[in-house]
């Protein structure tokens, strides 16, 4: 093996693949990194078994084929002090020579024919959705998987494939998130994705790519590299009976979502948790903690487009939330305006809906 590569490229791929090694113990292969060659393609992979990636790199030079395994770690902190130019990797029998310049790095290598194996057989089923929408929609839903939680579901995100619609839900029990899109598929199928899948995969996938899966893997590929996440094994919650029905919704009113977040930022500088009263031509946020810290702002109702709400109320409608709930899901609208839906029963979930993407979200108890 004898390769030629910018140094910084190659530090790039091998610190992205930093994640996917075993960190506790270096002599298991799984903290090692598989260099391979192929005819016209450098092939580089990483995997502790739970997550994995390849990355492919076309090099017109390379007309041999050999794989070879070295420390991660190792090959990473010697790039890390060499010069932003081009390097050579050349193997010799149980060791990589890195050479640049007038510099020589030697590491110990192993034959690759013991590097686990990654998924195959799996391209008869396909996730029939744009992937950028995909990894979009889990990257949103993302602030709500609690990682710290002892119950599966809590810890990962779902990927509910139905008759006509694709969900893509997260819940730490006190809300609930999904976005949905339509789906011609005529297989139904659930499966969780990791939190830490939803983390490194937005590393390597800026431009479209192609999601399979098979009984226990999800595979996402595009011509420069393939990600496998495995898919837990545990059911997830029954979280379409938590999504409150429209005959429940009393009050529909629609909210401009800069505004919104102005004033949850205002109110969470002193407070976590958020009393709102709804008012015919207003709405008021207010503190609510211990201490004799106190925030209070107002945004005016939109009467153009409220006409409905504004016809249903009475008296105001006072409800308690976590700040950080609502300002996690309105960040993450495209929307200019999202619509806030309030229970008959006042302590009941309230909904929030921007276009595809909804927020189920339990009042707080004062």
């Amino acid at each position: 093996m004898k390769i030629k590569i910018n140094k910084s490229k190659l530090e790039n791929i091998i610190s992205n693949f930093q994640p996917f090694l075993e960190k506790r113990d270096n002599s298991q292969i799984t903290s090692h990194i598989l260099i391979e060659t192929q005819l016209n393609t450098l092939i580089l992979k990483a995997t502790d078994y739970e997550i994995g990636i390849i990355t492919r790199i076309q090099d017109e030079t390379i007309q041999t084929e050999e794989k070879i395994t070295v420390n991660g770690k190792e090959i990473l902190n010697v790039l890390k002090n060499l010069k932003d130019s081009e390097i050579e990797l050349i193997s010799y029998e149980n060791e990589l020579e890195i050479k640049q310049e007038k510099t020589k790095i030697k590491l110990q290598s192993f034959i690759g024919d013991n590097f686990p194996d990654f998924p195959s057989d799996y391209k008869n089923s396909k996730i029939n959705i744009d992937s950028s929408s995909i990894i979009n929609s889990l990257k949103k839903i993302f602030p709500v998987i609690e990682p710290n939680s002892s119950r599966m579901e809590i810890r990962n995100a779902l990927i509910d494939i139905k008759d006509s619609k694709i969900n893509f839900v997260a819940t730490d029990t006190k809300r609930l998130e999904i976005i949905s899109f339509s789906n011609p598929s005529i297989e139904k199928i659930k499966f969780m994705f990791p939190r830490r899948a939803i983390i490194e995969v937005q590393k390597f996938f800026n431009e479209q790519a192609n999601i399979y899966f098979n009984e226990n893997n999800i595979i996402i590929e595009n011509d420069s590299n393939t990600f496998f996440t495995r898919i837990p094994n545990s059911n997830f919650l029954d979280y379409e009976r938590v999504i409150p029905k429209d005959v429940n919704i009393k009050y529909k009113i629609k909210i401009d979502k800069e505004k919104m977040i102005e004033s949850l930022k205002i109110i969470s500088s002193v407070s976590k948790k958020v009393k709102l009263n709804f008012y015919k031509e207003k709405i008021t946020f207010e503190s609510i903690n211990d201490s004799d810290s106190k925030a209070i702002t107002e945004i005016e109702i939109e009467k153009e487009i409220n006409k409905d709400f504004i016809d249903s109320i009475d008296d105001n409608i006072e409800i308690c939330v976590t700040s950080q709930y609502i300002l996690e899901y309105i960040k993450n609208i495209d929307s200019t305006h999202f619509e806030f839906g309030i229970n008959e029963n006042k302590n009941s979930a309230c909904l929030l809906k921007s276009d595809n993407f909804i927020l189920v979200v339990i009042p707080t108890i004062i």
